[in-house]
């Protein structure tokens, strides 16, 4: 997917996500980050709309690509329930902060169809301006699923509005592609690409494997069980027991120091290195080998896309999205049968890779990720929705 740089079509953009930094540190808050820099040095500014549950996150924030403008709220929006007063806080502060006068027709561009969705799709109509959604996931993980799976009402009639009113859909994935049109969403209100990466150098990339050895595993991600976490482990240190083999735990999480406990019991501290977060995983990603995750509930994994940016193998679980940028045992290794003893095997296996064959696939894994989820790239393709979005009205 790799482009030109266009000269922005639109000068302005309102970008709404579920929260933003400091509250988190998610795939999708550096998604929104590393878009609004790109599409900033492509002269649009951005103005960043989010929800802060923090008490000293500012409300105002001037950037290099605009700024971040935030709701202080109880509870996050997407939590509902006994919490809605938080998201009802959240809408109207959004469509005060917004005003017609200064703001008509500023396309709202929100990231993942959820609770806080709604307070978007409202400010697009008052600013009588298009509406972008971009799907956080597929199958499972679907935005809509999650609506309907809402204990009142209100989910279900929040997936129908947007549904209706939504201009253009962003998918990153065949999954999702194929939700939105069994939802009886026409293809022409469907654009399809990748969440964008950063993409480090390419020299750099081919210097740091010519130091690699062939035994360095790396995840990133939140340490938690939603991430398959205790799954990954498991295999994880049964390898270790056998093999002279490296870990790198790049995150955070509930489940960060039971594992650290874990590893130390079981004798193997010097199989796994946990460096908690981290803000800039460049480095570490280039100094292994191999990148690993057991999670299944992914829309698309902003962690595996920026590996493969570092040309890391993949050695990842069948999740939503990843038969989309990942081709078996080509560019990487997909775990089709998610269990411990799966995920073994596959270690054994690729620790048993020539290192003429880990760098064809390391070439093959950076070689994709240059020619289809550039973040520049993925800027102007994002340009694009945007102006057919606005045709679309």
């Amino acid at each position: 997917m790799s482009a030109s740089t266009p000269a922005a079509s639109i000068d302005r953009l309102i970008l709404v996500t579920a929260a933003y930094f400091p509250d988190s540190y998610g795939g999708a808050e550096r998604q929104a980050k590393i878009l609004a820099e790109a599409l900033g040095r492509l002269g649009v500014h951005v103005t960043i709309a989010a929800p802060t549950i923090s008490p000293d996150a500012p409300l105002f924030e001037e950037t290099e690509f605009g700024a971040v403008r935030r709701v202080r709220v109880a509870h996050y929006p997407n939590y509902g329930g006994l919490r809605m007063p938080s998201t009802l806080r959240w809408t109207r502060r959004l469509l005060k902060m917004f005003k017609r006068e200064e703001w008509a027709g500023v396309p709202v561009y929100v990231f993942h169809a959820r609770l806080h969705a709604l307070a978007a799709a409202l400010l697009s109509r008052q600013l009588r301006s298009p509406l972008v959604l971009k799907l956080g996931g597929g199958g499972e993980s679907s935005d809509f699923h999650a609506l309907d799976e809402k204990r009142y009402f209100y989910g279900k009639i929040i997936k129908r509005y947007l549904l209706n009113q939504v201009d253009i859909f962003v998918s990153n994935g065949k999954q999702i592609t194929q939700d939105l049109k069994g939802l009886g969403v026409a293809s022409e209100r469907i654009v399809e690409f990748f969440n964008g990466a950063i993409l480090p150098n390419y020299h750099d990339v081919h210097s740091a494997n010519m130091q690699k050895i062939g035994n360095k595993f790396i995840f990133t991600g939140r340490i938690i069980k939603d991430k398959n976490i205790d799954l990954l482990f498991s295999a994880a240190s049964e390898v270790a027991r056998h093999r002279e083999v490296r870990f790198v735990i790049v995150g955070d999480g509930e489940e960060m120091g039971r594992l650290v406990h874990e590893a130390a019991h079981l004798g193997l501290s010097k199989s796994f290195d946990f460096t908690g977060f981290q803000s800039n995983v460049t480095e570490r990603l280039l100094g292994c080998d191999f990148f690993i995750s057991a999670s299944t509930r992914e829309g698309q994994s902003n962690s595996l896309l920026e590996a493969m940016s570092c040309g890391c193998i993949p050695v990842v679980a069948a999740a939503s999205g990843v038969d989309d940028v990942v081709e078996d045992g080509k560019s990487g290794f997909i775990v089709k049968d998610v269990s411990a003893a799966a995920f073994i095997e596959t270690i054994n296996r690729v620790l048993d890779l020539s290192a003429e064959d880990r760098g064809k696939l390391s070439e093959a894994s950076r070689s994709y990720a240059e020619n289809n989820f550039g973040i520049e790239a993925i800027a102007s393709r994002t340009i694009s929705a945007i102006s057919a979005a606005t045709t679309a009205q």
